[in-house]
């Protein structure tokens, strides 16, 4: 059964919301991959993130996954607070 992509959003911004710390929003990141990927052009906000990132922590995310096998904790932390919390996929359910 294929879940449309709307289900998926209110499905992730659900278990988002309950996200308060830091490790929740690592581990967010590390369980739900594709919730970070639900924009209205997939991925586009993700690969602006990941350049944002790289040019204001000077660390590449990708040389670092490559290295280290993982996206960088402060990514994770950054994707989380930028592309659910304050993404476009997730503005109108995040909306009250």
């Amino acid at each position: 059964m294929k879940i449309s992509r709307d289900l998926k959003k209110k499905n992730y911004w659900k278990l988002a919301s309950v996200c308060e710390t830091y490790e929740d929003k690592i581990n967010f990141y590390d369980l739900y991959p594709d919730a970070f990927e639900l924009d209205s052009n997939p991925g586009k906000e993700l690969a602006k993130a990941k350049s944002y990132f790289h040019q204001e922590w000077d660390i590449d995310p990708y040389e670092y996954q490559a290295k280290h096998g993982d996206f960088p904790a402060e990514f994770k932390i950054y994707a989380f607070e930028k592309l659910i919390l304050r993404g476009t996929a997730y503005e109108q359910i995040n909306t009250p």
